[in-house]
């Protein structure tokens, strides 16, 4: 693994960040159980009281900035730096999980832990720094996950263009990642958010070395590995809950500090975003929302059931579906922006919350594997946007014992949503619809605003 302040290859332009985490409001988070059967109730209702209080109370943005990186190699969706993977945002936690499963061998994974606390208190935050004369004759690489899904695609990478908004000297932008297919929506995301870009922007699923180039590195994984006076003062300074400075210095609660955080790239993607949506030309859309999902092409079909009786209520109050994949992207953008209440199953289409608006609901139907293996994905886009996030974790669907739980490794598996969760998602709804200004009692859809 590498570790920048110790090995090198990582280098600031022109001069040090000024910050490297600072304080952010949180989003509000809930989780409600909701399944059936007694005993998984039960369950769903201690893991979602344990999850949140080891939680840190409030929330902080950490710093990503463009970085030359060099003895670069970009491959599998990863970035290796003189043949150490760079632990480096998401794509930093996929390098750590290939780490672990070629190291099955718990002592030795225990020991890189020790050895990055060791550089923790001994290690320095002086990395190097390169001229922004020099840096500005190099390409510009960002890694990429896979070009199908449509979460890892829009809160790990496409942000990362927001960097090179104002860069000028016009030098390719190359995404990599590991193979094809690319999906259609990855090209329009690019050309909609970054249109004075998008020419200079082009796929490579090859892997590619280079002696120099352009990125943007994350200081999620600094955290825990390099000693920075100045993370550690605001960490723990007056009015922080303690648990950061335990959480967010540990190497092993790198996804836990996530779950509190989010990264410059993603604030800089939702501000590009909303200024390149014209509200005027998309016109109307509804303030309250049910997310479809478009199972018949364009999306990976995972199953609901038992949710005809709460589509006819929502139906009742106001609610209209929407299928997102079949909107162009500003109109997805305006449209989650503009929206007072969403509702959806569990799927990538819920990275939408990086645009919605303060304060907004958006209610997400899980059930236990979604609660005990995917919960906390979405809490960065949660805070970036300052809406209220729940989710209701309801029953797996297709089990004849609601108190199974299949394993993740055999697939992720629908959702049955039953009587608990109906009654669950629509007493949310109208404790929202109470507190929200209703001028009539038709169809509720926006007219042309700003955001």
């Amino acid at each position: 693994m590498h570790l920048p302040a110790v090995h090198g290859d990582v280098f600031y332009i022109d001069t040090a960040p000024d910050w490297i985490v600072r304080t952010a409001d949180a989003a509000e988070i809930r989780g409600f159980a909701a399944s059936d059967d007694d005993s998984m109730h039960l369950r769903q209702q201690n893991y979602t009281a344990r999850r949140l209080s080891s939680l840190p109370k409030g929330a902080i943005e950490v710093r990503s900035i463009p970085v030359v990186l060099e003895n670069a190699r970009f491959a599998h969706g990863m970035v290796s730096l003189s043949g150490r993977y760079l632990l480096n945002g998401a794509s930093g936690l996929r390098a750590r999980t290939k780490f672990e499963a070629a190291n099955p061998d718990k002592a030795k994974r225990d020991d890189y832990l020790q050895m990055m606390r060791a550089f923790h208190r001994e290690g320095t935050s002086e990395l190097a720094v390169r001229s922004a004369a020099e840096a500005n004759t190099l390409d510009i690489s960002i890694e990429l996950k896979n070009g199908f899904n449509y979460y890892h695609f829009l809160t790990e990478t496409l942000g990362a263009l927001a960097h090179y908004l104002d860069d000028e000297t016009g030098c390719p932008i190359v995404i990599h990642l590991p193979d094809r297919p690319i999906k259609n929506f990855v090209r329009q995301f690019v050309d909609a958010i970054y249109p004075s870009l998008a020419h200079r922007v082009w796929f490579d699923v090859r892997p590619a070395r280079f002696e120099a180039v352009r990125s943007v590195y994350s200081h999620q994984h600094y955290l825990s590995s390099v000693g920075d006076a100045s993370v550690q003062e605001l960490l723990g300074a007056e009015g922080m809950d303690p648990l950061w400075l335990s959480t967010a210095m540990n190497p092993r609660l790198v996804k836990k500090t996530g779950m509190q955080s989010y990264d410059t790239s993603l604030r800089l993607l939702r501000q590009a975003a909303l200024e390149q949506v014209d509200y005027a030309e998309v016109g109307p859309t509804p303030r309250l929302i049910w997310m479809g999902r478009d199972e018949g092409g364009k999306a990976r079909a995972r199953g609901l059931s038992g949710h005809e009786p709460l589509l006819q209520s929502l139906k009742a109050r106001g609610f209209e579906p929407v299928i997102f994949e079949r909107l162009s992207p500003l109109e997805q953008i305006a449209t989650m922006n503009r929206a007072d209440i969403v509702i959806a199953p569990h799927g990538a289409g819920l990275a939408n919350m990086v645009f919605a608006k303060p304060g907004a609901r958006v209610i997400e139907l899980g059930n236990r594997q979604t609660q005990v293996h995917r919960w906390g994905d979405f809490f960065k886009c949660a805070h970036v946007s300052g809406c209220r996030y729940d989710t209701v974790f309801a029953d797996i669907d297709g089990l004849d014992d609601l108190s199974d739980t299949p394993p993740i490794g055999d697939g992720l598996r629908g959702i049955r949503l039953g009587k608990r969760a109906t009654d669950c998602i629509l007493q949310i709804v109208d404790e929202t619809l109470a507190t929200m200004d209703r001028p009539d009692a038709g169809p509720r859809r926006h007219a042309v605003r700003a955001a």
